[in-house]
């Protein structure tokens, strides 16, 4: 083939192209691969909590600027359709060998929310606990908890420890498996009693559940579209109950997470720098191909090559080579993500890379290919073929 040929006449600058392509392509596989997967295991808490509402204050931007009181749990639970109310105290700490802040979750021990995570090793929360707390799966294989002490039912010895980097230190009476075991964020956290944590905090629950069907799980995904519409139908009786408050069905409340949507305008604008400067890489390597290639083309043209095939020829070899990036990107994404999850841990940085995701880096990496070479294309198919004869 004449345009892979070309390319290999000029292996090393061929070769810088086709890296430069290579990297834009990994920058959009690994941050759109993550943000897709973040985003997948979020909305997959609707097949749990598809029955349930979230209540916040109207308007809060984030549940850690709300307040949902117990005396306010006493007036939701009193709405018909309402069979049990789960309070949550959302809380973040730092443990001395882990750079992100560990999330913990304020609940009250025979709550709902609470029974909905199975206790694999130890025993649950109780009552009277205080510094006592559950670690989920992901959270206790990540900080290296040794719980061999925690037998199903209770615990043979002495419970493990967790020292945070504030000097707090907490017993691990327990190990749970999430709602959503392929969720792994939902096992990187910590669970504590509720009223100790509201003591320790001075401060109020900043969400309610209230749970429409307790226990009830879907996995049909028709199913939970039916229950979240369901669902959403009884917020207006939030409203009526308690004004400031406002009730929300899960895929509602995920929705108004402004934090998703610059998420996704990172990802976009990362991108669009990403193909820009690829494009112009593209284009200098193509045009200078061109001033390399004056006379040849120029003979091209003299022996009848119309001006359309030589456009075909051009962009041909800034597709190739801009394909050949995008093959080479899509793997360098997935490692830069595996290098990513060495830093990123407890079950955040959750990733989805599917045969789709690949499709389109290689076709963004092509389209780079052919909007880069287009000026050099028509530039040499309108070479004067006397003049690029006599070009030196």
């Amino acid at each position: 083939m004449i345009a892979l040929r070309n390319l290999m006449r000029r292996k090393l600058r061929s070769l810088f192209a086709l890296l430069q392509i290579a990297v834009a392509i990994a920058a959009f596989v690994s941050i759109v691969g993550v943000t897709q997967g973040l985003r997948g295991q979020f909305y997959r808490l609707g097949e749990v909590f598809a029955h349930d509402l979230v209540v916040q204050v109207d308007g809060a931007a984030s549940p850690i600027f709300s307040a949902v009181t117990r005396e306010d749990a006493k007036t939701l639970l009193a709405i018909p359709e309402v069979q049990a109310v789960s309070l949550i105290r959302l809380h973040f700490m730092r443990a001395p060998n882990l750079a992100q802040p560990i999330g913990f979750l304020g609940l009250d021990p025979e709550s709902e929310a609470m029974a909905r995570h199975e206790i694999v090793r130890g025993r649950g929360l109780r009552k009277e606990d205080t510094k006592a707390i559950l670690v989920g799966e992901v959270m206790a294989e990540d900080l290296g908890i040794d719980t061999s002490a925690l037998v199903p039912g209770g615990i043979e010895g002495a419970a493990p420890t967790l020292t945070m980097e504030s000097g707090l230190t907490f017993e691990v009476v327990g190990v749970f498996r999430s709602p959503l075991q392929d969720v792994p964020f939902l096992s990187g956290q910590g669970l504590v009693n509720l009223q100790w944590l509201l003591d320790v905090s001075k401060g109020q629950p900043h969400m309610a559940f209230l749970h429409l069907k307790p226990g009830s799980r879907l996995s049909d995904p028709d199913d939970v579209k039916r229950a979240l519409r369901d669902t959403a139908k009884i917020a207006p009786k939030v409203k009526e109950a308690l004004p400031r408050l406002a009730g929300k069905s899960m895929d509602q409340f995920l929705d108004s997470f402004k934090q998703a949507e610059l998420i996704d305008k990172f990802a976009l604008a990362v991108l669009f720098l990403a193909a820009l400067v690829s494009g112009i890489g593209v284009a200098n390597t193509m045009l200078m191909s061109v001033f390399d290639r004056t006379r040849e083309i120029g003979l091209l043209r003299a022996v009848g090559w119309s001006r359309a095939r030589i456009v075909t020829m051009i962009e041909l070899e800034g597709a190739l080579l801009s394909l050949g990036g995008g093959i080479l990107g899509a793997p360098l994404g997935w490692l830069l993500i595996k290098a990513a999850s060495l830093l990123v841990q407890l079950g955040w940085l959750s990733v989805s890379i599917d045969p789709v995701l690949y499709l389109q880096a290689v076709g963004v990496a092509t389209g780079i290919g052919l909007i880069g070479s287009a000026y050099p294309a028509v530039r040499a198919a309108y070479l004067e073929p006397t003049e690029a004869l006599r070009y030196e």
